[in-house]
């Protein structure tokens, strides 16, 4: 089955950041102070539910609010709201949608002025109801073109409209009304991510046979998308989570639509999708499936990017200028095989968010992929020492420092002056660490099997290999920024922000062809150096296609990442068959 995602589909601006701002919230309280928001951040009951578990609440009536800090949610409060949660001795965090600061500011105004407001908007939505108390009690809402008919008499006028309104309703509204009340002053305020999903979903209703809309029932904007595409004839069908999809229903389809409302993470628009797309309808459909299925295996298990270690293992050996071994390929591709599956598991909550296919998959060979997790780590470390005991020492050691990186080292008791109790919690630890693991295990082994003496070929190789793997876990870090913020990690995407994330891997990738172009051109190394620069171009690729969006799905994008490592050890064989 055919399934195809609007671009816009997920969180929009104002949420992802008044996400931020709750996040950020969290992590800078200080000990034994609260973080709350003044009613749901968002309108997702998912969401809500993981912000629970980081102990961040919502403020009800008997909520002691001293030593605390407030979050205002993108939807705005009022000016006595505001006021009265300052006055309990809360610290507030201002959250309000920057679009609806912006309708906030135009009602006070022209309300200062003598001016009636009216809101096209739905009656009772926490934004609308922010956007009143700016009105000095002049405000109005209209739901449809019959409230129209219900209002007073008013002299002067303010038309606006709450930020996700349908924008056809608020055209004929404001033409309605001006009709009605002739000195009115109309302003567009429905925000650009309102109109860009909304024309987005209004196109993909006219390519697609069906829509599913992914988004909580309490969410204003997730529902007028229903309505959009109900009004296009589109079979529609709203669900909050994957498990509310019925694939019979879904059978007399080919292509299914797929969109979100603006509080909807990405990772229920990946379970959504993963779970449509692996329904099978006819024969065609089902040899796709398969051949997908066995593709899927080979990724989703860690068996290809065994092959990638071993690929570069290959490749930094002939860079190294010795003898590429078979026995040190299979011990890097043990070594990085079971790195990655036992990590799955340390992590199941990380890839249950960003990863919900391949969590499915593990959790149903759990056991499985235990002990074949262990067995790769101990089979790496028998066979190194079996090659020498400082190829074993170089895998033992990588193997405990991979267990000594989630124990929490610092006790509790220290944590009210030491942040971080565990390399794990330490910003960027992640992407460093397991750089290093992919630079040990294929460029330090192949080397300390054959000699001890420094060379220059050794900086050199141990650089490109934790270049390609870093660049590899930035990115995908970046792919889960969103469920990695709530769950409280702290990858280096979200310490320094996406730009600077951007800069370094930009820079990086420069430093490392220069690197392999001095070190040629010094002899330092072979002429492979000039081999492996397409590797550093591939990088800078797939980062450009991923920040171009040409790259969305999770899955492909680390299919297409750890291609890379593969890629080295194809140039490798490619200038041994030239140069020999």
């Amino acid at each position: 089955m055919k399934v195809f995602v609007a671009k816009t589909a997920g969180f929009c601006m104002g949420v992802r950041r008044a996400m931020d701002i709750l996040l950020d919230a969290a992590n800078e309280k200080n000990i034994g102070a609260k973080v709350y928001t003044d009613g749901p951040l968002i309108h997702n009951p998912q969401v809500l539910e993981y912000l629970e578990k980081r102990d961040i609440h919502i403020v009800n009536d008997v909520t002691d609010l001293s030593n605390s800090t407030v979050v205002i949610r993108a939807h705005g409060v009022t000016p006595s709201r505001r006021a009265e949660i300052e006055s309990k001795g809360a610290k507030v965090c201002d959250a309000t949608c920057p679009h609806v600061m912006r309708v906030q500011s135009i009602i006070k105004k022209y309300a200062a002025q003598g001016y009636s407001t009216i809101i096209v908007g739905d009656n009772g939505h926490a934004e609308v109801v922010g956007l009143l108390g700016y009105a000095e009690g002049r405000g109005h809402v209209v739901e449809n073109m019959e409230n129209i008919e219900l209002l007073p008499p008013m002299d002067k006028v303010c038309i606006v409209a709450q930020t996700t309104q349908d924008r056809h309703l608020f055209k004929r509204a404001i033409d309605e009304i001006k009709r009605r009340y002739p000195n009115s002053e109309s302003f567009e305020t429905i925000c650009s991510s309102t109109y860009k999903r909304q024309d987005e979903v209004v196109n993909l209703c006219k390519s697609v046979d069906a829509m599913i809309v992914v988004g909580g029932r309490g969410s204003a904007n997730t529902t007028r998308l229903v309505t959009i595409c109900e009004s296009q004839g589109t079979p529609t069908f709203h669900v909050e989570t994957d498990a509310e999809i019925d694939l019979n229903k879904l059978k007399v389809f080919n292509i299914i639509g797929v969109t979100a409302g603006a509080s909807t993470p990405n990772w229920m628009i990946k379970r959504v999708v993963d779970k449509v797309r692996t329904y099978k309808v006819n024969k065609y459909q089902k040899i796709l499936f398969a051949t997908k299925s066995i593709f899927n295996f080979l990724i989703g298990s860690c068996t290809y990017v065994g092959l990638g270690a071993a690929s570069m293992s290959y490749s930094c050996a002939l860079l190294l200028g010795v003898q590429p071994r078979l026995i040190f390929c299979i011990i890097a591709a043990l070594f990085i095989f079971s790195m990655q599956v036992l990590n799955h598991f340390a992590n199941k909550e990380s890839v249950a968010l960003n990863e919900p296919a391949r969590a499915k998959f593990y959790e149903k060979k759990q056991v499985l992929f235990v002990i074949l997790g262990i067995l790769g780590a101990a089979s790496s470390s028998i066979l190194g020492l079996y090659h020498g005991k400082s190829i074993f020492f170089c895998v033992f050691l990588a193997s405990l420092f991979g267990i000594f990186y989630r124990l929490q080292i610092i006790p509790k008791s220290f944590s009210g002056f030491i942040r971080y109790r565990s390399l794990e919690q330490i910003p960027g630890s992640k992407e460093i660490f397991y750089g290093i693991a992919w630079a040990a295990s294929t460029a330090l082994i192949p080397f300390l099997g054959v000699r001890r003496d420094f060379i220059p070929a050794l900086a050199i190789t141990v650089a490109f290999a934790f270049s390609l793997a870093f660049i590899r876990a930035v990115v995908l870090d970046i792919r889960d920024i969103q469920g990695d913020r709530i769950l409280g990690k702290e990858t280096i995407p979200i310490a320094i922000g996406k730009e600077r994330t951007k800069k370094i891997l930009v820079s990086i990738t420069l430093f490392m062809a220069s690197l392999l172009i001095a070190g040629t051109l010094l002899g330092w190394i072979s002429t492979l150096g000039y081999f492996l620069l397409p590797c550093i171009a591939y990088a800078s690729g797939y980062q450009y296609l991923f920040q171009k969006r040409i790259i969305t799905e999770g899955l492909l994008l680390e299919t297409i990442a750890d291609f890379n490592f593969i890629f080295a050890g194809l140039m490798a064989i490619l200038w041994q068959s030239l140069t020999f």
